[in-house]
């Protein structure tokens, strides 16, 4: 069925309906939220001074946001260029113009000309007081009615020198606190901006006021206009890192976005990118991927080592400030870990490396204790230093009975750390542990570290025996390795009972008592070591003698020897 107000036409041609589209324009599936209006009129208005100090070079640009609770008004102002009769018609009856299309150079933010009706999302209605300072000024009331097609409405012109003044009436007090508190997040470091809130008459800070005197100086491509880029600037906010920077991306001040970008960690800050670099996102939030993020990911890239040197700087003075007294072993040694070693990075090794050799980064074995040792303080060692296998490697019994042996005998003793997996865990790490990275760098430094693991059973073997049980082949000897060490070891060449530990002292007594020769050994260990019974079993099945029967003499001779 046709309805009544259906008009025939042939061929048949798209109609829009004006009023939905810009009523989408200023909805939520265009714009974040309200707060997107006094984006758009800061934009402006740096657009606005841009465009001026072209022309005039020693110009010096002046805008100021002003929010007043009373009347719950916005007021943006500007010395810019201002706009005549003629200008304002050409951007206001046609969705889509844009000061920025007209431009010889186009250097100004503005693209698509839609940002004015971005003010209808936070208020119903906005006045325009402006002067090129050539013509007549101009004053006009705008209301939300205009995007069903009405005009606007002429108000007595206020502005007397070149520039201009948006008063956007602000809905509601809800509206106006949104803004309010979304200020420091759109303006971060826009030039010549100023803001206050009346009546209370109280200034308002940019979001990014605070970093510019930490910035540190980097060479910037063409399609960057300004960088203000440093260390995370509190060294107790370190502990928050993930190895992960997120830098704010900014159109001359205001920001857009944030990227990550993982393997550059430590940096924080903004760039400004030229607005016509790169092609931003029809709503300004954000820009089309692609080329974008492809180059800042390179530039960042490229700034990271001057970053890490500037960082290095500021651990050294946190250091000596005891600010990070608290912070482990591990944690010092995940974040020299994360110190990238390639080519550019020399600067910074060497930063990074100096500041190194006096924190506690590795662990010296100190009885039955760990204890944080630095690189320094492991070369005053003297004697050979052994390098202990990491709990996470879970070395077997052998390995930990000769780590508890020189431990306990007075052996230097140390071990590397591990990056820690739950911090910075999106920075890679060029070596696994301290230790590789101490010898492998220092190497020269430092007598040569032996590693337990491979030489496990060697240690264990010159272990002088207290007393043979059995004679073997291959024999079980009576051994003093510490209460700390397993009861029962099967080495290569020999079996060895641990007469410290008090389930190796029960094999022992019950062997004597029983005399059943080294058999008997598999049913007591059975008895006081069933972790062991497999070590043992597998080392006395391989005796090849007859069975030892020991005569009172030996097994007086063997108890006292026991405690």
């Amino acid at each position: 069925m046709m309805h009544a107000n259906f008009k025939d036409t042939w061929p048949p041609s798209f109609t829009l309906d004006q009023e939905k589209i810009l009523n989408l324009l200023t909805g939520d599936h265009f714009y974040s939220n309200p707060s997107a209006a006094l984006r758009e009129a800061v934009l402006n208005a740096i657009d606005a001074v841009n465009r001026r100090r072209r022309v005039e070079p020693a110009f010096l640009p002046e805008i100021t946001v002003t929010f007043n609770r009373d009347d719950l008004t916005l007021t943006v102002t500007d010395n810019g260029v201002g706009m005549s009769r003629l200008d304002v018609s050409a951007l206001f009856t046609k969705v889509g113009a844009s000061a920025a299309t007209a431009e010889v150079n186009k250097e100004s933010v503005g693209e698509f000309g839609i940002g004015v009706i971005s003010y209808f999302m936070a208020a119903d209605a906005f006045t325009l007081q402006t002067n090129d300072g050539k013509g007549e000024p101009v004053g006009l009331l705008f209301n939300r009615e205009m995007l069903a097609g009405g005009g606007a409405s002429e108000v007595p012109p206020t502005q007397e020198s070149q520039g201009t003044v948006v008063t956007i009436q602000i809905r509601d007090s809800e509206t106006f606190e949104l803004l309010l508190d979304k200020f420091p997040y759109w303006c971060r470091d826009v030039e010549g901006l100023s803001a206050r809130v009346l009546p209370e008459d109280r200034n308002l800070g940019q979001g990014g006021s605070n970093r510019a005197h930490n910035s540190v100086v980097v060479e910037l491509p063409k399609w960057v206009e300004r960088a203000h880029l440093a260390p995370v600037t509190d060294p107790t906010g370190w502990d928050a890192m993930t190895g992960v920077s997120t830098v704010a991306v900014l159109y001359r001040g205001v920001f857009v976005q944030e990227f990550d970008v993982k393997k550059a960690w430590g940096i924080e800050g903004s760039i400004d990118v030229d607005p016509k670099h790169f092609k931003p996102r029809l709503n300004r939030e954000g820009f089309v991927e692609g080329a974008f993020q492809a180059e800042v990911e390179s530039f960042l890239q490229t700034c990271h080592p001057t970053i890490l040197v500037s960082m290095a700087a500021r651990l050294t003075a946190a250091v000596k400030a005891g600010t990070l007294t608290k912070w482990t072993e591990k944690r010092w040694a995940s974040l020299w870990l994360s110190v990238p070693r390639d080519k550019p990075y020399v600067a910074a090794v060497e930063a990074w490396d100096a500041v190194f050799r006096y924190l506690p980064a590795f662990e010296r074995a100190v009885g039955n204790k760990w204890e944080g040792i630095s690189l320094d303080q492991m070369k005053t060692l003297g004697g050979e230093i052994y390098l202990a296998p990491l709990t996470e490697e879970k070395p077997n019994d052998v390995v930990l009975a000769a780590l508890r042996f020189l431990r306990n005998t007075g052996h230097n003793v140390i071990r590397g750390i591990s990056k820690d997996r739950s911090w910075m865990r999106f920075a890679p790490a060029t070596f696994g542990t301290t230790a590789d990275l101490i010898s492998k760098v220092f190497s020269s430094e430092l007598p040569p570290l032996i590693p337990i693991a491979p030489k496990a059973e060697k240690i264990l073997a010159e272990i002088t025996r207290i007393a043979p049980l059995f004679t073997g082949p291959p024999p079980v000897d009576l051994v003093n390795i510490g209460k700390d060490s397993p009861p029962a070891l099967r080495l290569k060449s020999r079996l060895i009972i641990n007469t410290d530990h008090p389930a190796g002292e029960a094999i022992v007594k019950d062997a004597l008592s029983e005399n059943g020769g080294p058999l008997s050994l598999i049913t007591i260990t059975a008895r006081h070591a069933y972790q062991q019974l497999t070590e043992v079993a597998a080392a006395v099945r391989q005796i090849t003698a007859e069975p030892e029967v020991l005569s009172p003499i030996r097994r007086r001779y063997i108890r006292s020897y026991l405690s």
